[in-house]
């Protein structure tokens, strides 16, 4: 298996090395899951088509109003009523 050499501050591997005992892990073993739960995280991705919305007209009605009465309300209900809008 291939290696290699990373340098971390005492500190830290003070902290790595208790944590590792706790879960009964080697240090390189602690590294290597940390390392794998890492990457299965940056595993994900979203489909091509995630972020098409596929409404129909109804549908953007309905949004177009609900973000309106949103809008109204933020606007009605601000506590900073004297600054100016952005």
């Amino acid at each position: 298996m291939p290696s290699t050499t990373i340098h971390f501050p005492e500190e830290i591997l003070s902290k790595v090395d208790t944590a590792a005992r706790r879960h009964g892990l080697s240090r390189n073993k602690y590294f290597l899951k940390a390392c794998e739960d890492a990457l299965a995280k940056e595993e994900g991705e979203w489909p091509d088509d995630f972020f098409t919305f596929k409404l129909d007209e109804k549908d953007i009605l309905l949004l177009r109003e609900a973000s309106k009465e949103a809008e109204n309300s933020i606007y009605t209900n601000r506590l900073n009523r004297g600054v100016p809008l952005l």
